[in-house]
């Protein structure tokens, strides 16, 4: 690994040490820090198009392709002393920008997240299709990582994940755990997945559902005898659902919804709050596939889940605004907050 200026160090440092979740250094630009959900700038230094670039290509492995003048975005994983970092780096108007992800050092427990209940009825589970959705920073990666450690903890199975990039390091434990990088390792998620089937998995997880070849062979490996975990990027379970049915053609979205009613075993959709005590809270909606939401999705009634959600409260089911007022019951939220929420719903 290269050198970088003694400022951006200084960048790096003061964002580990106030607990940043996200370091923002872009040519033409101050440092950026965002803490506790909220950005702010950090030092006098505008970082000149040069420094920045000398950064990115210290950042970057000697194979990588990012050397070359095409590349005009890359996600990759990196160590800085004994932190590590999601990072992305792309081109803007001046130059290089990158954003840095701060990995927390141990990969927090499903305790610590303020997991759902539900969510460990699965940590036994064999087969189907399991989900974490929510917008960006609402901590999907994060939840998918813990329910992972603690099947980790708890069983001897062969655990596989197709990541971009591999997040989260796994410590020793009852489990064989395969991490494998898009780009690095394999050149599709789909492809991945279907490979992944000829190597003996029992769980197998998949960074992100972002296109129809991914979908389908998540569902297909879930249909086979595997737990598939996965995330996408939507704001509530029903979302969820719709994305899925249109990321097929219009006239296979009927067999699409079939699959998935067989094989869907849960969707938890979250988001990230803030806290009394000054830290992010985990609200999560809760969307188990009993009978009648399985039906539900086998018909397109989608509009009709959220009722289903209601209704299921006794099997673990929840509707994010149940999740919110259960927050604020606890005192965990401020009624601010929580009124603002359900109202921007």
């Amino acid at each position: 690994m290269g050198s970088f200026e003694p400022a951006i160090a200084e960048l790096l440092s003061a964002g580990i040490a106030r607990g940043a979740s996200d370091i923002h250094i872009e040519a033409g630009q101050r440092g950026f820090l965002r803490v506790q959900g909220e950005l702010y700038p950090y030092g006098k230094q505008v970082f000149s198009a040069k420094s920045v670039q000398n950064f990115f290509m210290a950042l970057t492995l000697p194979e990588e392709p990012s050397c070359g003048g095409m590349v005009q975005e890359l996600d990759f994983s990196w160590s800085y002393g004994e932190r590590r970092f999601r990072v992305n780096a792309f081109r803007q108007r001046q130059g290089w920008a990158l954003a840095l992800r701060l990995l927390p050092a141990v990969i927090p427990s499903m305790e610590v997240l303020g997991c759902p209940a539900a969510l460990y009825g699965f940590l036994r589970a064999r087969t189907g299709l399991l989900l974490v959705t929510g917008r960006t920073g609402s901590g999907k990666t994060s939840t998918l990582a813990a329910f992972l450690a603690a099947v980790h903890q708890q069983r001897a199975v062969h655990i596989i994940t197709l990541e971009d990039p591999v997040e989260y390091l796994y410590p020793p434990g009852q489990s064989l755990i395969s991490q494998r990088e898009l780009g690095r390792d394999f050149r599709s998620f789909g492809g991945a997945l279907r490979s992944a089937l000829r190597e003996d998995p029992d769980i197998l997880l998949v960074g992100e559902i972002r296109d129809e070849d991914t979908l389908r062979a998540a569902l297909d490996a879930g249909d086979t005898g595997h737990l598939v975990l996965g995330s996408l990027h939507t704001g509530s379970a029903a979302e969820a659902v719709l994305r899925m049915e249109n990321l097929v053609p219009a006239d296979e979205q009927l067999q699409l919804r079939e699959q998935l009613a067989m094989v869907l075993s849960g969707i938890f959709s979250q988001q990230l709050l803030p806290g009394q005590d000054g830290k992010r809270v985990c609200a999560c909606e809760v969307l188990l596939a009993t009978p009648a939401v399985r039906n539900l999705i086998r018909t397109g009634h989608l509009q009709q889940l959220s009722s289903a959600m209601l209704s299921g409260r006794q099997s673990g089911m929840q509707t994010m605004e149940m999740a919110i007022q259960e927050l604020l019951q606890q005192g965990r939220i401020s009624k601010d907050v929580a009124s603002g929420l359900v109202e921007g719903r």
